[in-house]
């Protein structure tokens, strides 16, 4: 009986994969980028190697280069972007 009620609760298809918990993927905007073959390999391999897709490489690599930031650079960055929308 508890698994019958259980598979009732469960919604069909894959959860929402945002950055956020109920964000979903398609909702956010799109970015096209050029980049050298050599680096679209990378970040490929790299996609593969930890089993994450492109987009959260992509989000971590930009992650790890600001907390790299100095706390004033740090400032400058999220002023910018709060200007532009986000």
């Amino acid at each position: 009986m508890a698994r019958r009620d259980r598979q009732q609760t469960r919604r069909a298809g894959r959860p929402p994969a945002g950055a956020h918990p109920g964000e979903k993927v398609k909702d956010y905007p799109q970015v096209s980028l050029r980049i050298p073959p050599t680096l679209k390999s990378q970040l490929y391999a790299l996609s593969i190697l930890q089993s994450k897709p492109q987009w959260r490489v992509l989000i971590d690599a930009l992650e790890c280069l600001m907390s790299a930031l100095p706390e004033s650079d740090m400032r400058k960055v999220r002023q910018i972007a709060k200007a532009v929308g986000r």
